[in-house]
């Protein structure tokens, strides 16, 4: 059996851990089955894995797994098997695995292995503004695996600052990875003074800083860092310090900046928000996490760089139509790629506009943090997207909070292409989500924000969401993907929010959010589906339906709901954007039929499919746009600057997808039609977003239209497949001199002046042969042999064009059910044509060795549908598969001769044509 996926390694090291997530096709592995990972040797890797997510009929749909690597870049094979994935437990305190041990006190933690041990003592905290926790600890174990379990310890109370840690053993490598995460969940907005932690080794040791330090390191600021008290320097340094075996390693230190470690005999201090640093204005609901990688055996690992394989990954449909880039997609769809591309990287910039109206610097390499500008960096805000200064008519620098969920965008370009580096930037995104933006007291999501209250964290920040802008798309795959427990729990808290928010019976709990703008219902829809994907909730599912239920009533006649319906919750109604009416947007509706399209393929809900077509007939009859390739931005705008030839071609991406989903469900050509149109016209403005936000409108749904197009092609040569029916012709079979064929009973020789010696044609001039059939000739299998003697020696590569014809069969047209052997260039050429005059493949060899009167021998075998193989001298020289049949007859053949009128310019003799059955 193939593989389930295939899963690339970059530049591990032997023992390296590898935690990856796995997305299954629906019914490809049961709920009970086991895996085995191999690499390229065929060697079974050790492995543990857990189910994240099942397909609705049962079947495993994500699973994420621990492997222990043997190092190096390294392709490995994940197979379905019978092995027992093994599991740890908790033993009272703490856990115990190969020979490391982890035991938990009141107020910290002690790792040991052997007689290295490291004592941490965490949440050392200084805040004005908000008591801290006194609620007892609470230890579990989150993920049992044998390789690398995961425990889990934090306070329970959540009324005041509380801190959660999550900590993963190594043993092997002798490491623990401590992400820890404090929590504010007082009322109203407090500052943060101070944050650290206190670790103490075990024995006597003398400390290294990477940075060249002798006792502290201290970074204030991205970009700039102080050693041992001394003058502030330019610089990003790492925030490693080791002795011997051990070594603390606070990870994204200067990134996640202001931060210090200070060595003092066996202790290190990290200082995860210094005391020199001004106090940090924190608002309720704003968690802040961090991450620190504890060695004892004296090997500092990197996290292990993985991608799946786009192609296994995509066809898995977990990610809905979703095509990898390929070399075809490249020839397909090149201004997508290259747009995408160009988009995606060219989102930092090595400077930012510092002044209303300056424009910012060039593009910098999406690797190459250090080349980036600071503000995309600090505590705050490394993982957002900085906006234009003025944005939102705005005066000081305001953040976008992921708008559109950029990390969904990211992630899914890690997916089709594996291009680590995306998946990097989709993380900490999805990190920055889950942490600054998902309130952790109520699971609500903060917004960008307008005017003067515009985003920036600190100052700043909204009260709350706002029904237009919820998403849980790319919380989901980091935790999918990448593992990230927080960022699910975001996401699940973010919908129990949503549930309460549109609690209610009937249509008045959905109508009543419709009033604002139709995105008010879409979004949260679409938010919802992101967690239905992974777990099949009822509450959600009845919660979506309801939606549904709305939108299809709603859409089939607006009119009438305006007309009859003039209250809810017994208040007056009062529209703002009416969804087909006054002030309507088209990227709004395709807010609604994400939703839609997703809610339906999860339960197949009429309703959702009936909403989809109404809406997306009133886009293409009243907003579409001919000619100019684009949606009306307002339909009968209330603003003026939205109705004075507003045509924002990117937004065509997020109204495209829908409109195709109508044509899978109606096959109204029309919808695909404009589909198409809409997606191709607005492909030149992806080339330069302008940011995070705009990344996110055109990135999360625009990967599938290409997938939809691309099977949309796939459909048309299935239709024409299906109309090359089988040749009708009857078999023909000739062996001989080429002279004789002008004698074959079952030919009529159409040219009178063929030159011949000792039974070989001379092709050249006006001498060669072309016959007719006497009855049209089967066509999907044969063989065709010759010998041929040239008047001409090759030239080396490339050689001037040269077009020669030796042997051509064909009906009438000449390209149409064909096999022809010719040559351009320096190449030997078999074409094979259907009888829609289509080529199917092609063979070629090299024949840079021909010369001048040595005879060579060329032989050709097809069948189709099936293979063509091509011959030279008895040695095989290309073998290629034949997709489709030629169908038609053959009804001519052309010796020397054809295709533009050709001649082969030698001598052509011993002709084989064994024709059709048998």
């Amino acid at each position: 059996m193939p593989p389930l996926m295939y899963i690339s390694v970059f530049e591990s090291l032997p023992q390296d851990l590898l935690l990856c997530g796995v997305p299954l096709p629906q019914g490809a592995v049961e709920t009970v089955s086991g895996f085995v990972l191999q690499d390229e040797g065929g060697t079974a890797l050790p492995l543990w894995w857990t189910e994240r997510a099942c397909w609705r009929d049962g079947s495993v749909k994500w699973i994420f797994l621990h492997a222990r690597l043997k190092g190096g870049e390294s392709r490995l094979a994940l197979h379905a098997g019978t092995t027992d994935a093994g599991a740890c437990a908790l033993s009272g305190d703490g856990i115990s695995l190969g020979g490391s041990d982890l035991r938990f006190e009141a107020d910290g933690w002690t790792f040991a292995i052997g007689d290295e041990r490291v004592s941490v003592l965490p949440g050392i905290l200084d805040i004005e503004g908000a008591g801290i926790r006194t609620a007892p600890s609470d230890l579990s174990l989150v993920e049992d695996s044998p390789l690398a379990p995961m425990v889990r310890w934090r306070q329970q109370d959540d009324k005041a600052v509380y801190f959660d840690h999550l900590l993963r053993l190594d043993p092997v490598r002798g490491q623990m990875h401590w992400q820890q995460r404090l929590s504010f969940a007082h009322e109203g907005v407090c500052h943060l003074k101070y944050l650290g932690a206190k670790t103490q080794f075990s024995g006597e040791t003398t400390w290294q800083f990477a940075t060249g330090a002798q006792s502290r390191l201290l970074v204030p600021r991205p970009g700039y860092f102080v050693l041992d008290g001394g003058d502030e320097q330019a610089g990003h340094p790492d925030a490693l310090v080791e002795s011997g075996p051990r070594s603390v390693y606070l990870e994204k230190g200067w990134q996640r900046a202001p931060c210090a470690l200070a060595a003092t005999g066996k202790d290190i201090h990290i200082d995860f928000y210094p005391v020199e640093a001004d106090s940090l204005p924190v608002h309720a609901g704003t968690s802040i996490r961090h991450a620190v990688r504890l060695g004892l055996k004296g090997v500092h690992a990197s996290p292990v760089r993985w991608a799946l394989e786009p192609a296994l990954a995509c066809a898995s449909g977990a990610f809905g139509p979703l095509l990898a880039q390929t070399d075809r997609t490249r020839r397909l769809f090149p201004g997508y790629e290259q747009a995408m591309q160009a988009g995606l990287d060219g989102a930092r910039h090595t400077r930012l506009d510092k002044a209303l109206g300056e424009e910012p610097g060039p593009v910098a390499d999406l690797e190459d943090e250090a080349g980036q500008d600071e503000e995309y960096f600090g505590l705050q805000h490394y993982g957002d997207w900085p906006m234009k200064l003025g944005a939102y008519k705005g005066a000081r620098r305001m953040y976008a909070d992921n708008e559109y969920d950029t990390p969904y965008a990211y992630f899914l370009q890690f997916i089709r292409t594996g291009r680590t580096t995306y998946q990097e930037v989709a993380h900490q995104s999805a990190v920055h989500m889950a942490d600054m933006d998902c309130k952790c007291t109520d699971g609500d999501m903060h917004y960008h924000g307008y005017y003067d209250e515009a985003e920036d964290h600190g100052a700043h920040r909204t009260r709350g969401g706002d029904l237009g802008h919820y998403w849980t798309d790319g919380l989901v795959l980091n935790y999918l993907l990448c593992g990230d427990q927080w960022s699910w729990e975001a996401a699940l808290a973010m919908s129990r929010y949503l549930l309460q928010v549109f609690a209610g019976e009937g249509d008045g709990s959905v109508r009543r959010h419709f009033l604002g703008c139709e995105r008010a219902v879409g979004w949260p829809l679409t938010a919802l589906c992101g967690v239905a994907e992974v777990c099949d909730d009822a509450q959600i599912n009845a919660q979506m339906g309801q939606m549904a239920a709305f939108l299809a009533r709603f859409s089939a006649d607006p009119d009438r709901e305006l007309e009859e319906v003039t209250e809810t919750d017994g208040q007056p109604i009062t529209w703002w954007r009416i969804g087909q009416e006054d002030g309507s947007k088209p990227f709004m509706l395709g807010v609604v039929l994400e939703g839609l399209e997703r809610y339906y393929r999860l339960t197949q809900d009429p309703a959702a499919a009936e909403a989809t077509v109404n809406f997306c007939r009133f886009l293409v009859d009243v907003m579409w746009v001919e000619d100019i390739e684009a949606f009306i931005y307002e339909w009968n705008a209330f603003n003026r600057g939205h109705r004075e030839d507003i045509y924002p071609h990117y937004i065509n991406m997020m109204v495209a997808p829908g409109l195709a989903f109508a044509y899978e469900l109606t096959g109204e050509d029309r919808f695909r039609q404009i589909a198409t149109r809409a997606f191709h016209a607005a492909l030149w403005t992806l080339f330069a977003p302008g940011g995070g936000k705009e990344i996110g409108m055109v990135g999360r749904t625009s990967a599938l239209m290409v997938g939809r197009l691309s099977e949309w092609k796939r459909q048309q040569e299935r239709r024409r497949d299906e109309r090359l029916i089988s040749s009708m012709g009857v078999a023909f079979s000739f062996t001989g001199t080429a002279q004789a064929l002008d004698q074959c009973p079952d030919l009529i020789h159409r040219q009178a002046t063929s030159v011949y010696r000792d039974g070989a044609l001379h092709s050249a001039g006006a001498s060669y042969g072309v016959y007719s059939f006497l009855e049209p000739v089967f066509t999907e299998n044969g063989e065709i042999s010759f010998s041929f003697v040239p008047d001409w020696d090759c030239p080396p590569h490339p050689g001037p064009v040269a077009q020669r014809a030796y042997i051509h069969l064909s009906d009438k047209p000449f390209t149409r059910s064909c096999v022809s052997i010719i040559s351009f260039y320096t190449g030997l050429h078999v074409r094979f044509y259907d009888a829609e005059r289509n080529y199917i493949e092609v063979l070629e060899a090299d024949i840079q060795s021909w010369k001048k009167g040595r005879p060579v021998q060329i032989r050709v075998v097809w069948q189709a549908p099936g293979e063509a193989t091509l011959w030279i001298d008895g040695n095989e020289k290309d073998r290629r598969p034949l997709g489709r049949r030629l169908s038609g007859a053959f009804k001519r053949l052309h010796v020397g001769h054809r295709p533009g009128n050709w001649r082969a310019d030698g001598w052509i003799d011993h002709v084989v044509l064994r024709l059709g059955k048998g």
